[in-house]
């Protein structure tokens, strides 16, 4: 079972659209819907904004649906162009702050480094699926907190800090709910906007939705999964 974690309806909608057999549940007020993308079973969960919301989600995906692989998908805000896709290769929640305690800005002192790694057999295959679609992507870091970032200059503070590529709102707390329980996790988000204002995420939001989701089912309908 692939467990696909989005935080909003317009990033689930043309997953849950292109299922097959499907069956929408609500567990903890999260809407999940089971069912196949490309033959494989799949549980796409709207998990709600922010690391909370996320890691709920995902703790649901590991001990409720039983998912042996996570996907996390979705928007951010990236130092990109607008469109281009971001397979993370780490992640980190940049306002996890326990310096006064001598650990790193964003590491919990349950874990050995601020960062979380994604599996790089399952990083791998949705690169591939990017290269075969000839979309533009980065691999790169990806930072989490919970604000939306609405200031250019502030987001390429936070990317600085970090060797970040983008920053959103959910994806840290899904890496370390991940790591903790031992379950491999994939992260591919798509640049929605240069961290410039709200106007233009909404703007590009739709269409770049489009295109992580073709991404996302062309790499589950490949050998590599």
């Amino acid at each position: 079972m692939i467990a696909i974690i989005a935080a909003m309806d317009i990033e689930v909608e043309l997953l849950k659209e292109a299922s097959k057999n499907s069956e929408t549940s609500l567990v903890c007020g999260m809407q999940c819907t089971s069912g196949k993308l490309e033959n494989r079973e799949v549980v796409i969960i709207k998990s709600g904004i922010g690391k909370a919301a996320a890691a709920s989600a995902t703790a649901v995906a590991i001990s409720v649906f039983g998912a042996d692989k996570v996907i996390n998908t979705g928007l951010a805000a990236g130092k990109f162009p607008v469109g281009t896709v971001m397979v993370a290769d780490k992640c980190v929640q940049y306002d996890f702050d326990m310096t006064a305690d001598g650990c790193p800005l964003g590491q919990n002192s349950d874990f050995d480094s601020p960062f979380f790694y994604a599996d790089a057999a399952l990083s791998a295959a949705l690169s591939r699926a990017l290269e075969k679609a000839g979309v533009d992507y980065e691999t790169t870091a990806i930072a989490s907190g919970d604000a939306f970032v609405a200031d250019a200059e502030k987001m390429r503070r936070i990317c600085a800090d970090f060797g970040a590529g983008g920053v959103e709102m959910e994806s840290g707390s899904v890496a370390q709910v991940c790591t903790k329980a031992g379950v491999p996790f994939a992260i591919l988000r798509a640049v929605s906007d240069n961290g410039d204002s709200m106007a233009d995420f909404n703007a590009f939001a739709p269409k770049v939705c489009k295109i992580f989701t073709d991404a996302l089912i062309a790499a589950l309908g490949s050998d590599d999964f």
